[in-house]
């Protein structure tokens, strides 16, 4: 089974595709990369609600002390 990555680098406001780079290989060159299992059967819905967990975790400092907000 293969990965999906999708990247994006600071500063860009995610508003248009240009601002992402998207493939099956890791996007080692941007500052932001998510990585999603082909293999897990995940759906978009399934990616949105762990979007959605990781804008928890990262704007609460009681979970995490990283980056510095």
């Amino acid at each position: 089974m293969s990965n999906h990555f999708v990247s994006i680098n600071r500063g860009k406001t995610g508003m248009t595709a240009s601002d992402f780079t998207a493939g099956s290989s890791s996007t080692a060159g941007d500052d932001i990369e998510i990585r999603i299992a082909d293999g897990a059967s995940l759906t978009r819905k399934d990616i949105m609600l762990a979007l959605e967990a990781f804008e928890i975790y990262f704007g609460n400092k009681d979970l995490t002390t990283f980056p510095p907000l």
